[in-house]
Parts: C-alpha cells; sequence; structure tokens
C-alpha cells in the first residue's frame, strides 16, 4: 500500500488532513484471506437487524482488513520515523482462536507499560460529491449498540476509513457516479481515505448519541471536521507533536 498526505478544508477554510492510500493486490489478498477463515463466525445481521448473504459479509470483512491495515501500517512507519519504542499490532494477526469469538479490540497500541486499544471503522461514502466534503458531511463513529448485539466496551482510540465506493449490494440512486467496490477488488487497486478520528475522551465530551444510523446507537462526532486530522491523532496518541 501507498500513502498520502492531503488537506481537505473544513468550515473557515481549516485544514483537514486526511490519508490517501492505495490498495495494491497483495493488500486485496491479504484481506480476502482474512475474510474467507472469518465469514462464517460473523454476526450475519448488520446492526440495523437486516440479514445479510455470505458474500456481503465476505465483502464487509475485506474493507474491514484493508481499513485495518492501512491504519496499523500508518501508524508503524509514523513510529519508526519519531525513532518511539512502540508498536501497533493488529489482533487478527496474532488471535489464537480460529475466529470463533468477538474481538476484543482491531488495533493495540503498546507502549513501554501500557497498552491502549484502537478501533477501526471503515464505512463507504457513495451520495456526495467531490470525496473531500466527507470531512464537512459524514461522521467519526465511536461505540454502539444494536437489537442483535450487546454494548461494546470503549476503546481508547477510534480511527476512521472512507471507501468512496459503492457495494454492488447498494442500488445505485440519484447522485454521483461512484466505481464500484467489488469491481477495485477484481481489478487489484483501490483507493481509501484514513479520514482521522477521536479519542474514548474526545467521543465523551463533545459526542452525541445518535440512533440514525442502521437503527443502531451510536456514540459520534458530527461532522469529522470536528474531531482529530490525521496529525492530530498522531500528536494524542503519541504524545508529541507532529509536524
Amino acid at each position: 500500500m501507498k500513502f498520502s498526505a492531503k488537506k481537505w478544508k473544513c468550515e473557515g477554510d481549516k485544514d483537514h488532513v486526511i490519508i490517501e492510500v492505495v490498495f495494491d493486490a497483495n493488500d486485496i489478498k491479504a484481506a480476502s484471506a482474512v475474510a474467507d477463515a472469518k465469514v462464517n463466525f460473523i454476526n450475519v445481521h448488520n446492526p440495523g437487524g437486516i440479514r445479510r448473504p455470505p458474500h456481503v459479509i465476505r465483502n464487509r470483512i475485506i474493507a474491514g482488513k484493508l481499513a485495518d491495515a492501512a491504519v496499523a501500517e500508518l501508524l508503524n512507519q509514523r513510529i519508526a520515523q519519531l525513532g518511539l519504542s512502540f508498536s501497533v499490532n493488529e489482533y487478527d494477526k496474532t488471535r489464537t482462536d480460529g475466529f470463533e469469538h468477538p474481538d476484543p479490540y482491531d488495533l493495540e497500541l503498546n507502549k513501554p507499560g501500557s497498552t491502549q486499544t484502537i478501533e477501526v471503522r471503515s464505512s463507504f461514502c457513495y451520495r456526495l460529491a467531490p470525496p473531500d466534503k466527507i470531512v464537512k458531511k459524514l461522521s467519526i463513529y465511536g461505540w454502539y449498540t444494536s437489537a442483535n448485539k450487546p454494548a461494546e466496551p470503549p476503546r481508547d482510540w477510534y480511527w476512521q476509513v472512507i471507501f468512496y465506493l459503492r457495494p454492488c449490494d447498494i442500488p445505485q440512486e440519484s447522485g454521483p457516479a461512484v466505481r464500484i467496490f467489488e469491481d477495485e477488488l477484481e481489478k487489484g487497486e483501490l483507493i481509501g481515505y484514513i479520514v482521522g478520528g477521536a479519542s474514548r475522551e474526545l467521543l465523551e465530551t463533545i459526542g452525541v448519541s445518535r440512533t440514525d444510523q442502521d437503527n443502531a446507537w451510536y456514540r459520534a462526532i458530527t461532522p469529522i471536521c470536528a474531531g482529530l486530522d490525521y496529525l492530530g491523532m498522531s500528536q494524542a496518541m503519541f504524545g508529541i507533536a507532529t509536524p
């Protein structure tokens, strides 16, 4: 995968630094392998209680695993650049339960004497144009509960990854013509955006409880611009200023 930093504009002409990620065939192959191993152990219902067929579940897992891998790699590269004695590990790469149990976290930040949990939220955007409107219109999502999922314990950090693509199971509506996620998987290359995130404390203090997403209860910050961009998240997680 390849990373490039971009500045998208928030209200008041404020810069919001996001990371564009170009995933290649090897990234897709690795995510697909995890999806194949994991698909039979995932709740067949989405947060809104709608039953999903196996191919939809598999493709959502692939999106999630691409997002996890991107955030982990980005953070580990930044840790190496800064010469810190930290590391970020992906739970699915070290788990020993054969995917039979729910994930306790997506990533884990290891610091000398402490560990912190990281949740990576991935979603699709296919109703806005151009893509840089994402940070003005969409949200950072924290912990949630739904009719088929009990309340999850809050994680320490939440990163948001957006794919400016439409899954094939979602019908085309009026709006921009957006590429199909599964078509891009077949081509062996696709783009995602790491748009920032929030700490648990930030979600608790400025976040709101929302019930307008998939009939589930979410803690959220809206818009994304109200949270932390890539630089803000890096500074907060590592405890140092990042240029």
